[in-house]
C-alpha cells in the first residue's frame, strides 16, 4: 500500500464527529486553574492583561496551524512524539513529549487537583467553613483523581460521552455569567473596559503577563491524538482548533471584564494593602456568583465547576496513561508502562502514575494557595518547550519532504511558525509577573527539565541504542499505525475516545 493510500485509508476510517474533536480542543482549557488565571490577571492588571491574552490568542492560532499540519502528515495516536520523532529524531521526541504531558502534569495536574474542590466549594458556605477548619479542601480534588484513576483502572469511564456536554456546559456558564454581568449596573468604579486601564509604557509588564495568558489557550492540541479515530481529521483538527481557541478568548474576555465589574480587588487583610487580593483567591468566584444572579448564581457555578473538574480530572487520567503507553510500545519508556490488564485492558502502570503525581505533589506543598501561579507558569514553560519542538520538526519536514502527502498545510509558512516560536520564547523568558519570584517557576521546571533530557539522552543512547538526534521516516512511524487494532487495543482506544 503506497503512502497515499495509507493516509487517505486513516483519514477516512474515523468513527468520531467533530463534536467530539471541538470539545477535546477546549476539555482541559476549561478547569479550575486556568478560570483562577484569568480571575487573578484581569484583577492585577485589567486592560494590559487583556491585550496578552490577545497577543497569547493569536499565538496560539499560529502554533494551532503547526499541529494541524502534523496531525495531517502523522494521523497517528502518538501525536506530539511521533511529530518530534519524524523531525529531530528520538530522543527529543521523549523530551518533548514528557515536557508536554508529564511535566505539565506534575505542575499544572497538581493545580487541577488542588484547585478542582477548593473553587467549587466555596460556593457552599457551610460546607467550605467546615472544610476550612480542618485545611482540608484541597482533598477533595485528590478524591476526585484517586476515584477517577480507579474507574479508569477497572475499564470505567463515569461520564463517557457525557464529557463533551460537561465541558460545552462550563463554557456555556462562564459565557451567560459573563454576559450577566456586562448587562448589571457596575458594582466597581472602573478605570477601563477590564478594570485597570491599559499600559504601553512598560513592554516588560505586557510580556510578563503573555506568559500567563498562554496558560488559557495550551492544551487544545490535545485533540490530534484522536486523529485516527476522527472523521476528515484533516479538515476537523484544524476547524477544532481555530473555533476552539476563538471560543475560549471571547468567553474569557466577557467573564474577565464582569469580573472585575461586579466584584472590587480588595486586599484580603485590610492592614496590608500590599499583600493577596480577592480577585487572587477563588473567593472571588462565590461574590461574583451572588452579584450576578443571586444564591441561585452561587449554586449553579459551585456545581457546574464540581462537575467540569470532575470531568477534567477523569479525561487526565484516560490521556496521560495512553500517551505513556504508546510511548512504552515504541520503547521509549519502560516495558510496565506497555503493560494492559488482561482482564480489563487498562494500563495499569500509566494510571497509576497518572494518580500518584499529582497526590503526592498536592500532599507535599498541602495544597498551599500560595503556589498555585508558579505551578501554572512552570506549566507554561514546560508546554512551550514542547511546542517550540514540534514547531522545529514541522518547518524542517517542510524544507526536506515537501513531496509528502498533506491534507493541511499551514498557511503563509513560514510566519506563523517563526511568529509563535519567537512569541514563546519571549513568554518563557518573560514569564514572571509582578509580585512573584523567578525562581519559584524556573528551579522547578529546570529541574524537571533537565532531568528529563538526561533521561531521554541515557535512554535512547544505552537502551534503544539508536542515534538520538536521527529523524524516524515518516514512512516508518505510518506503518507503524496498524489499520486494525487487536483487540484489546481496539477496546482501550474505544475507552480513551469516549473518555473524550
Amino acid at each position: 500500500m503506497s503512502v497515499s493510500e495509507r493516509l487517505s485509508r486513516s483519514l477516512s476510517r474515523g468513527v468520531v464527529g467533530f463534536p467530539v474533536a471541538l470539545a477535546s480542543s477546549v476539555g482541559v482549557v476549561m478547569a479550575s486553574p486556568v478560570i483562577l488565571t484569568a480571575t487573578s490577571g484581569f484583577g492585577m492588571a485589567g486592560g494590559t492583561f487583556a491585550l496578552a491574552m490577545l497577543i497569547a490568542y493569536l499565538m496560539m492560532q499560529a502554533q494551532a496551524t503547526t499541529f494541524a499540519e502534523a496531525a495531517a502528515m502523522l494521523p497517528t495516536s502518538g501525536a506530539v512524539y511521533d511529530y518530534i520523532s519524524a523531525g529531530l529524531g528520538r530522543g527529543l521526541a521523549i523530551a518533548g513529549t514528557l515536557s508536554a504531558y508529564l511535566l505539565v502534569h506534575v505542575f499544572a495536574g497538581t493545580a487541577e487537583t488542588i484547585l478542582s474542590g477548593i473553587m467549587a466549594l466555596v460556593n457552599f458556605d457551610h460546607l467550605n467553613t467546615m472544610l476550612e477548619k480542618s485545611g482540608s479542601a484541597w482533598m477533595v480534588g485528590v478524591g476526585l483523581v484517586i476515584v477517577f484513576g480507579g474507574l479508569n483502572a477497572l475499564g470505567v469511564t463515569l461520564f463517557g460521552k457525557a464529557e463533551v456536554a460537561l465541558t460545552f456546559g462550563m463554557w456555556a456558564t462562564l459565557t451567560v455569567f459573563g454576559v450577566a454581568g456586562l448587562l448589571r449596573a457596575p458594582a466597581v468604579d472602573l478605570g477601563g473596559w477590564f478594570g485597570a486601564p491599559l499600559r504601553l509604557d512598560d513592554p516588560g509588564l505586557l510580556l510578563s503577563l503573555v506568559g500567563m495568558a498562554m496558560f488559557m489557550f495550551v492544551g487544545a492540541e490535545l485533540v490530534t491524538p484522536l486523529a485516527p479515530e476522527l472523521r476528515d481529521s484533516g479538515r476537523a483538527i484544524p476547524r477544532a482548533l481555530k473555533i476552539g481557541l476563538s471560543g475560549v478568548a471571547v468567553t474569557m474576555l466577557l467573564y474577565g471584564a464582569a469580573m472585575v465589574r461586579q466584584v472590587a480587588n480588595t486586599p484580603l487583610d485590610p492592614t496590608h494593602a500590599d499583600g493577596p487580593r480577592l480577585l487572587d483567591t477563588p473567593m472571588a468566584l462565590p461574590a461574583f456568583a451572588e452579584r450576578v444572579m443571586g444564591p441561585f448564581g452561587k449554586i449553579w457555578l459551585g456545581v457546574g465547576l464540581l462537575l467540569a473538574g470532575a470531568a477534567t480530572i477523569n479525561t487526565l487520567m484516560a490521556a496521560l496513561p495512553r500517551i505513556l503507553y504508546g510511548m512504552a510500545q515504541d520503547g521509549a519508556l519502560p516495558r510496565c508502562f506497555a503493560y494492559l490488564h488482561p482482564r480489563f485492558n487498562t494500563p495499569w502502570c500509566g494510571i497509576a502514575a497518572a494518580v500518584l503525581i499529582p497526590c503526592i505533589h498536592a500532599w507535599l506543598i498541602q495544597g498551599d494557595l500560595d503556589r498555585i501561579m508558579p505551578l501554572v507558569l512552570a506549566a507554561v514553560c514546560s508546554w512551550g518547550v514542547a511546542y517550540l519542538l514540534v514547531t522545529l520538526s514541522v518547518v524542517r519536514l517542510r524544507l526536506t519532504r515537501p513531496d509528502f502527502p498533506r491534507a493541511y498545510r499551514s498557511p503563509w509558512f513560514p510566519l506563523p511558525q517563526i511568529g509563535s516560536a519567537l512569541g514563546i520564547v519571549l513568554a518563557i523568558c518573560f514569564i514572571t509577573p509582578p509580585g512573584m519570584q523567578a525562581r519559584d517557576i524556573y528551579l522547578p521546571f529546570g529541574w524537571m527539565l533537565g532531568l528529563t533530557l538526561v533521561y531521554a539522552l541515557l535512554w535512547t543512547l544505552l537502551v534503544q541504542k539508536v542515534n538520538p538526534f536521527r529523524p524516524v521516516p515518516l514512512e516508518q512511524i505510518l506503518n507503524a499505525q496498524p489499520l486494525d487494532e487487536d483487540e484489546a487495543l481496539r477496546r482501550e482506544l474505544e475507552r480513551v475516545a469516549a473518555a473524550g
